[in-house]
């Protein structure tokens, strides 16, 4: 999963992307990149390198990136092995000068590198994303111009299986944005007026947009390529579909609360499933003795505000954050991850101490981060712990974007509700349902492959992909 940012027309590009890509820091922290383009000289700007947005993108770094035009990213790795030679935004000089960054996964990258390789086409990087860039380049000199354009992102479609959203700079034509056919990653546009003319941009969420004055905003539709070229005008084409499967994770996880997808605020969702999840407990266990309801910072709060609600209990902020540790699941090592998960909730003891505790969560995927909650608040002395998860038990990998791509990762594959509460040490763990997910969202149209195994595009390269994904992790512990 990443953050991606693009714009078109604006005389701060650069600034713009960096704006975008603060609101998108969540999605990805591994590592960033701008590439900007002066459509009037021609000349391509680029600057990235592992770290936040705030320790690469300085602001005198900023200032040396000219151009109306350009994209961005924040990473967050599922292919690669995490150093520099990853970081996006790609780049090709041929033909026109285009750069890529894209948020997703490509599930026969293996495949399609092995094919580029017979074509004596040698990649720099262990990255889909540069495979992506490399189909398209190769089509689009087939065909320059407009339909070129066009044509180079139906080679994409035809070619590549996956969840994608992707930007592309291309020097002399403007910005391309597109998203898979299924439309399993997010991806948004909006304009607004600068000095007498329009600008575009694109994001990965549409706070990136709202917060820098975008409106109109929408989401690209499956398999829908849209054009900003550098002359104002603006082509859109939906050049493939398949069954709308925008990914549920967006809105139980990684969307930041703030956000709108597909015409439905994060926000409302959160607190839905919390709601849903309250009169599950009042119908399958009216026995639940609780005290207090108490949200795992930061993505369940509208969650467990609404949870409370429902049961009549008070809402109680018993663990604090740590502001400066990053998101935990999305770091690409579990012993990084562990080792965060130490540092990263503080418990407030008067809080906690001989209370009944509903400790309400997003998630629960390896049951690293659950695991050490429920020891920090019997440790802190709480009586019992009710672990609610607001998703439903995660028994399947993701291929689409989400780093947990093998089963044996997953703490409710295999695994009974008795024996995942025996393993993270909860005296109840009570999970949403399917149903519940499809009620809170009001439609069945998702990828819920994570919790159904029911896959939206072909998995048939993906065990190829984990083989690779683990080769990457091998290396770089190799390297700690």
């Amino acid at each position: 999963m990443c953050g991606i940012f693009a714009v078109s027309g604006s005389e701060q590009a650069a600034a713009e992307i960096y704006m975008g890509l603060m609101h998108l820091q969540h999605r990805g922290q591994d590592a960033c990149g701008i590439t900007t383009c002066d459509t009037a000289s021609g000349e391509v700007y680029r600057l990235k390198d592992v770290g936040l947005v705030s320790e690469v993108l300085t602001e005198a770094r900023i200032a040396e990136l000219k151009g109306n035009i350009g994209i961005g990213q924040t990473r967050y790795p599922t292919v690669g092995t995490g150093d520099r030679r990853e970081v996006q935004p790609f780049f090709i000089k041929r033909p026109d000068g285009i750069g890529m960054a894209f948020n997703g996964n490509v599930v026969n990258y293996p495949l399609l590198k092995q094919k580029l390789k017979e074509e004596r086409v040698y990649l720099t990087s262990n990255s889909d994303a540069e495979v992506l860039l490399q189909i398209f380049a190769d089509e689009y000199e087939k065909r320059n111009g407009t339909e070129g354009i066009f044509s180079a992102v139906k080679k994409v479609y035809d070619e590549v299986i996956g969840g994608y959203a992707v930007v592309t700079v291309i020097a002399n034509k403007g910005i391309l944005a597109f998203k898979d056919p299924n439309g399993i990653r997010p991806l948004a546009m909006g304009e607004k007026e600068a000095n007498g003319k329009k600008n575009y941009a694109f994001a990965s969420e549409s706070i990136a947009l709202s917060m820098q004055g975008y409106t109109n905003i929408r989401d690209l539709k499956p398999g829908e390529a849209v054009l900003a070229e550098n002359t104002g005008e603006i082509h859109s084409r939906q050049l493939e579909y398949e069954k709308a499967a925008p990914c549920v994770f967006e809105w139980v996880y990684f969307s930041t609360v703030e956000s709108v997808i597909e015409g439905k605020p994060v926000y409302d969702v959160r607190k839905k499933l919390g709601k849903f999840l309250a009169q599950k407990i009042k119908r399958e266990m009216p026995e639940l003795q609780a005290d207090l309801v108490m949200p795992v910072p930061d993505t369940s709060r509208p969650a467990a505000s609404a949870l409370a609600n429902e049961l009549g209990l008070p809402l109680e902020e018993g663990l604090i954050k740590n502001r400066y540790i990053g998101r935990t699941f999305i770091m690409p090592i579990q012993k990084t991850r562990e080792n965060a998960v130490n540092l990263k909730l503080k418990p407030i003891e008067s809080v906690i101490r001989g209370k009944n505790i509903v400790v309400v969560d997003d998630s629960i995927v390896r049951g690293t981060t659950s695991k050490r909650i429920v020891k920090l608040l019997k440790g802190s002395g709480a009586n019992k712990v009710y672990f609610v998860s607001t998703f439903p038990p995660i028994i399947s990998p993701c291929y689409y974007g989400i780093d947990f791509q093998r089963s044996e990762e997953l703490i409710a594959s295999g695994r009974t509700i008795e024996e995942i509460e025996k393993e993270i040490g909860a005296d109840k763990v009570i999970y949403m349902d399917v149903e519940g997910l499809h009620e809170a969202l009001g439609t069945k149209e998702l990828c819920t492959a994570c919790v159904t195994k029911n896959y939206p595009t072909s998995t048939k390269h993906a065990a190829a992909l984990t083989e690779l994904r683990e080769q990457h992790i091998a290396q770089i512990t190799g390297k700690c």
